[in-house]
């Protein structure tokens, strides 16, 4: 209790901090002739990246989820969407958690097609993160190291056979039960949904296009307030609003993820602007529909996870 307290109170510090430091680099008078200014042309190119991310980043969890069980792509989508919502109101992870249950089916399995392609886009974005801040033989090693214990994810697998054996032998039958019963559907659907190469490949090259769409929607966020950011520069200002968004733990990472970006690109009252509006272009606008598709979803039933 007194640990989420203090988590709380420090996202609400995290918070302040960020918006004290976004008004402190605004000067509205700028703000104001800016947006007067702006080429709305590169900011609807934006917008039409940000709908082939959340296609691409559905398209992934589908093809993965219909290695495991009956899937449709619409319905993965109105998940995929929700869980925008959901994570603006629930912490990331029990918000990812939370969509899953939309789509139906096994939970666990779908649950576990879920994490596979998650991990396969925090592995690319690791690994080009390591090769960007120079450290390219180290990122290539890292690289490595995960894809060998992707194929040889079995080890692990054993590891918690072991575990919940040893809570067995320590009288907590009935929970050991249970977890090993869950753990062994989610295992069960990991493996399913990696054992097509081509699938798996796929999800990779998948994440790729996600993160390199989502760096250029900066970019071009940028070019309509004649703010020229590199490439480069746009990626580093990606991964720091990744960054402080994950470790603020501020509901969507609203002001972290503009704290972040500004650390990239520089802070101005143009940078200010800018990094609001990618974040919601690509983000926020989700949440809000996320939250209408959700309880269209609620209010309309859905299949139930089996097992549960």
């Amino acid at each position: 209790m007194r640990k989420a307290t203090l988590r709380k109170l420090f996202s609400a510090v995290a918070f302040l901090i960020s918006l004290a430091y976004l008004y402190k680099n605004v000067d509205f008078n700028e703000l104001a002739m800016a947006i007067g200014e702006a080429n709305y042309a590169y900011l609807l190119l934006s917008f039409l990246l940000s709908i082939l991310t959340i296609l691409l980043g559905a398209l992934r969890w589908y093809l993965l989820l219909r290695k495991v069980q009956k899937a449709s792509f619409g319905k993965t989508l109105q998940a995929f969407v929700s869980g925008y919502y959901l994570m603006a109101i629930l912490p990331p992870t029990l918000g990812h958690m939370a969509k899953v249950k939309l789509v139906g089916g096994d939970y666990f399995a779908a649950l576990s097609s879920l994490a596979l392609g998650m991990a396969a886009e925090v592995i690319v974005l690791l690994s080009f993160s390591l090769i960007f801040l120079g450290f390219t033989k180290l990122g290539l090693l890292g690289i490595a190291v995960i894809l060998v214990a992707f194929v040889y994810d079995n080890a692990f697998h054993r590891i918690a056979l072991t575990f919940f054996k040893l809570w067995e032998d320590l009288g907590a039958k009935r929970i050991s039960k249970t977890l090993k019963e869950w753990w062994h559907r989610g295992y069960s659907g990991w493996t399913k949904a990696k054992e097509s190469k081509t699938g798996f490949a796929t999800a990779f090259l998948i994440s790729l296009a996600v993160i390199a769409l989502q760096v250029f929607g900066l970019v071009f966020v940028g070019k309509a307030f004649s703010l020229e950011i590199s490439v480069k520069g746009a990626f580093y200002a990606f991964l720091m609003s990744v960054l402080f968004a994950s470790l603020s733990g501020i509901p969507s990472g609203i002001g972290a993820n503009e704290f972040g970006i500004l650390i990239g690109i520089g802070p101005s009252t143009k940078g200010a602007l800018t990094a609001f509006l990618y974040k919601f272009i690509f983000q926020y606008e989700y949440s809000i529909l996320g939250a209408f598709v959700f309880y269209k979803l609620l209010g309309g039933g859905y299949e139930g996870s089996a097992g549960q």
